[in-house]
């Protein structure tokens, strides 16, 4: 059976056909491993239903919440993806993207070059018992593509109002992609009429977020029970023979959807100021540096300001305040707060940068190993009370880890990395790194990928280089026959242990070598951090540097000697709120013990990465954690007036 691939060319104005002579390429990811690695700690239904009944308008969503799913207050299924990384430029940080993969992560069983019906993104009922009423409208923005792959021509994005009573979905309004003429065509079903959206290439389209609002005024839909969904039917192209190429594919990012009364086909613009881009690293060249070399490298790497960026998307003036938090998760300092004033004025249709001086000295510790912070910030308006709706948009926050890595990727792939083709056998790839400290090179991470039918399971040999005139040098380090493991461990890195002490300072690279295959070692390519001139690989002759912009996902561990993926960990205290937690390490269940039985407190589970897995009001029962996958986790736990974090284990 031939099987049909696509790939992203992120610059070129068409996809370019496959040469026969070695190359390095960029591909989109055949599974989605936040969604895999998310149904691993707690299995969601494809459908859910709301315990609250039916919806009252307004309906709102702009998917800044902190999910990997739809919120399922407002949302019936799981196929969609809420992310921060796969949009450029939204409305608001946060969208949901429809593509080629189904809800549990993996591409749609029967996947081919013909169109097929990928993606559902269906919402509760609501109550439009309206009868007689024109004012009603639903509008939405969407981006085809984005930093993930173009929709290919004719593939489609398509819109469907729910008639209750005769319990049929009929066609609202739908938009295909043309890249050939590079356009992007809307149909309105309501009137019969289309709207064309030119660009000068395939990339400016893809780049830009286009806004649709329609009335919902037909009777069949004035009722109790009307739903609404947005459904994509996607397809591969043809230009790949690689099973270590096989990916994803037709990206369409939503944004800041509403569907209200007392509106008409004018009221396009939105009430409301928002954060646009998530917070990023602390470090001006890492994301994330040894905490045993933070003394030395501090000087260098700490910036003096947090920066944060929001936009006004309405049309008349907001003042608000800017507010910052810095929490030592795992240390004994607690919380430190501080404002970025008051009284700032923000004019319509614009896109501030804002930089506050960081009034705190991160504590070092050099009996830890490690060390995390949680870097909060969030803005007050002086309308609070009928901006309510919008409120999560307002709050965006960071983990600043120092583990023992150094690392330029922030730990999410999205893009694969690799040398395929003839001639490709012996190739190399290595990426270039700096240590701020004499230390000992334990051990290299990298990122693999899952490729259909395990193709990424090839030996190749890892590499350490030191640097010549700005590019690989000598070979310091090499280990044969190394080989792809822990595939399943999404969004996690497999780590090779040197067997040898390596002692290193200033420039280095490391990296891998093929081993007579055509097939590519597909690796993690974060898209979101720009680093490819630190990236170089060698075919055959001189090292290149990488035409690719992002960062290949590989990181070198410094320190104690490791005996396993990742270093011990000390143990670690929280401060303000005194709480317990037992057991630790817990297995299924975990208790709470707190100082003052008659206050209300609240609790929150997540990861080193901010993913939140639990958030709930504790009532004195045992927490149950038996969905959780064994690792570290934190546990957040808050009254009215205090916080604390702590970390726990869980072990099955």
């Amino acid at each position: 059976m031939v099987r049909f691939y696509k790939y992203i060319i992120s610059s070129l104005l068409f996809l370019a056909p496959l040469f026969l002579y070695a190359q390095e390429t960029v591909v989109p990811l055949e599974i989605n491993p936040v969604i895999k690695n998310h149904l691993k700690q707690k299995k969601y239904p494809v459908q859910t239903k709301h315990s609250k009944g039916i919806l009252e308008l307004p309906f709102l969503d702009d998917f800044s919440k902190p999910t990997i799913f739809p919120d399922s207050s407002l949302w019936i299924d799981h196929y969609a993806f809420v992310n921060t990384t796969y949009a450029i430029n939204p409305i608001s940080f946060g969208v949901v993207t429809l593509d080629a993969v189904s809800y549990n992560g993996s591409l749609y069983p029967g996947a081919e070059n013909l169109q097929f019906a990928a993606d559902t993104l269906s919402s509760q009922n609501i109550n439009l018992n309206y009868p007689g009423d024109n004012s009603i409208f639903l509008s939405f923005y969407y981006q085809p593509g984005g930093l993930g792959d173009t929709p290919e021509p004719q593939d489609t994005l398509l819109l469907e109002f729910y008639a209750p009573e005769d319990q049929t979905w009929h066609k609202a309004w739908h938009t295909t992609f043309n890249a050939k003429d590079s356009m992007l065509i809307e149909y309105y079903s309501y009137n019969n009429s289309d709207k064309i959206h030119y660009g000068d290439t395939l990339t400016d389209l893809k780049k830009n977020f286009f806004q649709v609002i329609l009335p919902v005024q037909e009777e069949k839909f004035l009722k109790e029970s009307f739903q609404f969904r947005f459904r994509n039917y996607a397809s591969f192209s043809t230009n790949s023979d690689l099973e270590s190429k096989t990916s994803n594919s037709d990206h369409w990012h939503i944004d800041f959807i509403q569907l209200d009364k007392d509106r008409n086909i004018n009221d396009t613009i939105i009430n409301d100021i928002a954060f646009i881009k998530p917070m990023e690293s602390l470090l001006k060249n890492y994301e994330s540096i040894p905490w045993t070399h933070f003394t030395r490298a501090s000087a260098y790497e700490m910036e003096d300001s947090i920066s944060i960026t929001y936009r006004n998307i309405g049309d008349q003036v907001w003042n608000i305040s800017r507010e910052f938090e810095i929490e030592d998760i795992m240390g004994f300092t607690g919380t430190e707060e501080f404002t970025g004033g008051t009284g700032a004025n923000i004019n319509p249709f614009t896109t501030e940068k804002y930089k506050r001086f960081i009034d705190y000295i991160f504590p070092y510790t050099p009996e830890n190993d490690s060390a995390l912070f949680e870097i909060r910030s969030y803005m007050v308006t002086d309308t609070l009370a009928a901006r309510e709706s919008y409120r999560w948009n307002d709050t965006t926050l960071f983990h600043q880890k120092f583990f023992n890595y150094y690392a330029f990727d922030d730990g999410s792939a999205e893009n694969g990395y690799g040398l395929y083709g003839e001639g490709s056998e012996l190739a190399m790839v290595a990426m270039r790194f700096n240590t701020y400290k004499k230390d000992t090179l334990r051990g290299i991470q990298i990122y693999f990928n899952q490729t259909l039918n395990q193709a990424n399971q090839n030996y190749f040999t890892l590499i350490v280089w030191n640097e010549n005139n700005n590019q690989p040098g000598s070979v310091i380090y090499r280990q044969e026959d190394v080989k792809p493991v822990d595939q399943d461990s999404l969004n996690k890195f497999t780590s090779f242990i040197l067997d040898t002490t390596l002692i290193l300072e200033n420039s280095f690279y490391i990296g891998w070598q093929k081993i007579s295959t055509t097939e590519m070692l597909n690796v993690g390519f974060d898209v979101n951090r720009i680093n490819n001139d630190k990236l170089f690989y060698k075919l055959s002759g001189n090292w290149k540097q990488s035409q690719w912009e992002g960062t290949l996902m590989i990181r070198p561990m410094f320190g104690h000697a490791l005996n396993v993926a990742t270093s011990s960990k000390p143990t670690y205290n929280a401060t303000s709120l005194n709480f317990t937690i037992y057991p630790n390490p817990a297995k299924d269940k975990l208790h709470l013990k707190l100082p003052d039985p008659y206050s209300k407190y609240r609790y929150t589970i997540f990861d080193s990465y901010g993913r939140i897995y639990i958030d709930d009001w504790y009532d004195e029962n045992a927490i149950n954690i038996s969905q959780l996958n064994p690792g570290f986790y934190f546990i957040r736990v808050s009254s009215e007036h205090q916080t604390a974090t702590k970390k726990f284990i869980v072990i099955h």
